[in-house]
This record gives C-alpha cells, structure tokens and sequence, in this order.
C-alpha cells in the first residue's frame, strides 16, 4: 500500500464496549428520521405555503428541535403513553376518516402503500406544524411536511 492510500483510508471506530446496546434487535430502539420517500412535489404539504422567510425558518427550527427530541425517545412510548402522544399531537393517520382530506400519500407506489398503510403517523412539531410519515421499525419516513394544517384541517388553524 502506498502512501497515499494509507491517508485516504477511511477509520471506523466502535463504541466503548459499556455503551453497547444488550436489547433485542426490536426492544427499545430510539426513533431515526428518514427522508428518503419525502414528497417535495405535494403543493398542499411544503414550506412554500408560507410567505414570510423569517416564518419558514422558525419553523425549520423548530422541526429540528421536535425531531431531536422524538429521536431522545423510543418507538414504544408513542403506542404506549397516551399522556405523551396527546400533549404532541401524535396520532395514527386514518386514511378512510372523512376529516382526513388525502386518502393516502400520493408519492408512494400502490404496493408500498398498501404494505404500510396502517402504519402511517401525525407527529406534532408545534401547535399547528405536523409532519406525516410512517414507521418501518423505529425509522420514520417522512413523506409530508405540513406546516398549515392541512391534512386534518381545523377551523382553528385555516380555513380551507
């Protein structure tokens, strides 16, 4: 091996051997954020809804925040804990619920949708600012950024 590659070599390093996880592979694994099937094209689920620059980054802020936080937790206590789920408004999305105006995420082919449908999330990012997505595992895939509302649209927060 020449020098040059020697510099080049990438170093993995591990863990200090009491920081390694002794769970199951599925007990208590912390919530990761994925942005791999976000939808950018849905007009009705996009920070350009929002007319003030100022506006759009306190809201990106605040989404950084809210997703550190939910990354602190584990997928369980989503499920588990009503108290927690109700004061982030976190909720399943029901797709056949007549107040829910998408019947599912139009970005994603039939057969994924079909695979993960019931599986499908709202968590909250600030009283109003929800993000949807779903769950395989502890990974939420975010699909749409929601900053009016407007998935399940309320009176309270517009209009439409």
């Amino acid at each position: 091996m020449n020098k040059k590659s020697k510099k080049n070599k990438i170093k993995v390093l591990t863990p200090p051997s009491n920081e390694i996880s002794t769970t199951s592979p599925n007990e208590n694994k912390k919530i990761i954020f994925s942005f791999e099937y976000f939808d950018e094209k849905e007009s009705d689920f996009s920070m350009k809804q929002i007319a003030s620059p100022k506006e759009v980054i306190r809201l990106y802020e605040s989404l950084l925040k809210a997703m550190k936080n939910y990354s602190q937790i584990d997928r369980k206590k989503i499920h588990d804990e009503r108290t927690y789920s109700s004061s982030n408004h976190i909720h399943s999305i029901k797709w056949q619920d007549e107040k829910c105006r998408k019947t599912c995420f139009t970005n994603l082919n039939k057969n994924l949708m079909e695979q993960i449908k019931e599986d499908c999330w709202q968590l909250g990012i600030t009283t109003k600012f929800r993000i949807h997505g779903f769950f395989i595992e502890n990974v939420f895939y975010v699909v749409w950024l929601d900053p009016l509302h407007k998935l399940y649209p309320m009176a309270k927060y517009n209009t439409n």
